[in-house]
């Protein structure tokens, strides 16, 4: 169930549309999502064919101190069990379990549960029983239990419509507990990053990084290039993967996309309260600092009341 009003101003609610508006006002646009919907449902394959799934923990699925030291605190808050969304390769739920919570572990992609699963190989029994994977969709899930505390990392901006958001939010909502808490980020979208992904520009490719590999004398060559969809806020990624032997010598090279949909902090903020959320704490990144062009969103929600669950 979706709330149609808000203290600030009037939600418009409407199937199959995006909301975006402009000085707290809404203005409504047709989205189609028949492209996008191909995309998410291939976005990512195997560790074989596709080279994020291969390379992601080396190149992608990066943690910092302070990232794990947020979220785990924020799981110490709150308590177990555990509900990580879009978990990938595990890297979350894995530090979550070795804290002993028990965690329940979803993702779309086959592929990144393969690595999650043989990531847990190298761990001992007791962690692994801790840890239940299952392959849903974070748009629609159904799990039968509730979660004290349901964290999606650097994730949630692949719902790529509103239908999308909405559903994750409320799959989200029937499985918190009456205390329970969601905690999320996302990127915080400026206009000096859209203005450059629109333009010819944002097309061409960047160094992103450039990353060792492990039990590898290879290093790994990541380049992206960008475009926007203003009008359905979606950004569109490519990413260049190149390997490279000591010698500087080209060993694999090929390319891969992912989606992602971009929401303004108040547009998110009307889109949890319409789904019967209400953020307890918003940062800009994880030493709780304050909300910046250069930082992220980062939320810790919770549920208004359950009477709409």
């Amino acid at each position: 169930m979706y709330r149609k009003s808000y203290p600030w101003s009037d939600i418009i609610q409407a199937r199959g549309v995006v909301s975006l508006y402009k000085d707290l006002e809404l203005e409504l646009i047709t989205c189609s999502s028949t492209n996008q919907e191909e995309l998410e449902n291939n976005m990512y394959g195997s560790h074989k064919t596709d080279l994020i799934v291969k390379y992601y923990d080396q190149a992608f699925g990066i943690s910092g101190e302070a990232e794990l030291a947020w979220y785990l605190s924020m799981v110490d808050a709150s308590g177990g069990p555990v509900l990580d969304l879009a978990c990938g390769t595990g890297r979350l739920a894995i530090l979550l379990a070795n804290e002993g919570y028990e965690v329940t572990a979803i993702d779309q992609s086959a592929g990144m549960l393969d690595q999650f699963k043989a990531k847990l190989q190298g761990h001992s029994s007791e962690l692994a029983e801790r840890i239940h994977i299952d392959h849903q969709k974070m748009s629609d899930f159904e799990l039968g239990m509730k979660f004290n505390t349901v964290i999606c990392c650097d994730a949630f901006f692949h719902n790529l419509t509103v239908d999308d958001e909405i559903s994750c939010l409320s799959s989200i909502v029937r499985h918190l507990t009456t205390d329970g808490h969601f905690v999320f980020n996302l990127p915080n979208p400026t206009c000096d990053f859209l203005l450059r992904s629109v333009a010819s520009a944002g097309r061409d490719f960047e160094t992103r990084g450039r990353y060792p590999l492990e039990g590898s004398s290879d290093n790994l060559l990541v380049e992206q290039a960008q475009s926007c969809d203003l009008q359905q806020q979606l950004i569109t990624t490519t990413l260049r993967i190149t390997r490279y032997d000591p010698q500087g010598n080209e060993v694999e090279k090929g390319e891969s996309n992912w989606m992602s949909r971009y929401l303004f902090k108040h547009e998110a903020i009307h889109l949890l309260y319409g789904c019967g959320l209400e953020v307890r704490s918003l940062v800009g990144d994880y030493r709780n600092g304050p909300i910046t062009e250069e930082g992220q969103l980062i939320f810790d929600v919770k549920l208004i009341n359950t009477d709409i669950v």
